[in-house]
């Protein structure tokens, strides 16, 4: 195997990972570890319209409901040709949303998340995210 091939099963291992980082990071509401997976001069288009990733992540300081989350991540489709810098990351999601009281209603979202990557500082990072839902569920 040439040293080319290594390094391309490495990055693909690396972008397999930055999707479970940012499950956790989000799940866990640990908002200094997803800025760190994002390019800070991206973008991303979302449920909440198009925005800068400095607005995007400043909007999910503001708005994460209290209670919990868990994003169940299908495996991703990984489109990099050996030797790039940039390539993309196809994920199907399955979300669920456990309000904090006992009141509310668990909520499960099918969500799509195609994401732009590029490399940064030796690893990489999310350039464009579009993030659409797919369908929503109330759970009683």
């Amino acid at each position: 195997m040439t040293e080319r091939s290594v390094q391309w099963l490495e990055d693909r291992e690396e972008l397999r990972a930055l999707t479970q980082r940012y499950s956790r990071a989000i799940d866990e509401r640990d908002h200094d570890v997803l800025a760190t997976l994002f390019h800070p001069e991206g973008s991303v288009d979302g449920v909440r319209g198009p925005s800068t990733v400095s607005d995007y992540l400043a909007g999910l300081r503001a708005t994460t409901p209290e209670g919990s989350s868990m994003h169940v991540l299908g495996e991703p489709l990984i489109d990099l040709p050996p030797g790039a810098d940039e390539g993309t990351l196809d994920i199907y999601a399955v979300v669920h949303q456990i309000p904090a009281s006992a009141g509310g209603a668990h909520r499960m979202l099918g969500i799509r998340y195609v994401d732009r990557v590029v490399r940064r500082d030796g690893g990489w990072a999310i350039f464009h995210r579009q993030s659409r839902m797919l369908w929503a569920r109330e759970l009683s």
